[in-house]
């Protein structure tokens, strides 16, 4: 009698796991659907039919959750660098530490498309004044060119064109 009731129970759980497998690849409706009419044909029905249909009747839904922080704008107003039209100034500022030579061959290699003696006479202009523009570009051309400036050790920053 024990080795039919454990027999019964292993063919139960198969049922279930067979059940939720039809559950997931059906969906609901149609396993219930399946189910019912087995379900009536029998009087007594058994406990692992009936056990499957509680399975097939189960539906999972995915909790909901909102985000709780506000999100910023897309387009916040007021931000420098939403505006497209907006031209930023490399400036070269004179050093006592670097040769001119060397400053122009930093500016050579920094900025694409100066010319050796373009290159030249922004140092040489730099050198007499204290200061010369580089060129003018986008914000975040300018700063590239920027930092590319101070990492070869010369003197740059980058300012909002009039």
């Amino acid at each position: 009698q024990m080795e039919k009731n454990r027999h019964s129970d292993d063919r139960c759980a198969m049922r279930r796991l067979l059940c939720l497998l039809a559950l997931s690849s059906w969906g609901a409706e149609a396993l219930t659907a399946r189910l019912e009419p087995a379900r009536a044909g029998r009087a007594a029905g058994s406990a692992c039919r009936a056990c499957a249909l509680n399975v097939a009747r189960m539906q999972v839904e995915a909790p909901i959750k909102t985000p709780d922080i506000q999100l910023a704008p897309t387009d916040p107003k007021g931000d420098e660098k939403s505006d497209k039209g907006k031209k930023f100034k490399l400036l070269l500022f004179n050093d006592t530490m670097n040769k001119r030579e060397y400053v122009a061959r930093i500016l050579q290699q920094s900025v694409p498309g100066l010319t050796a003696a373009d290159a030249y006479l922004i140092m040489q202009k730099a050198h007499k004044s204290g200061m010369a523009v580089v060129g003018v570009w986008v914000f975040e051309l300018a700063e590239a060119y920027c930092d590319l400036l101070k990492a070869g050790g010369l003197i740059a920053s980058v300012t909002e064109d009039e």
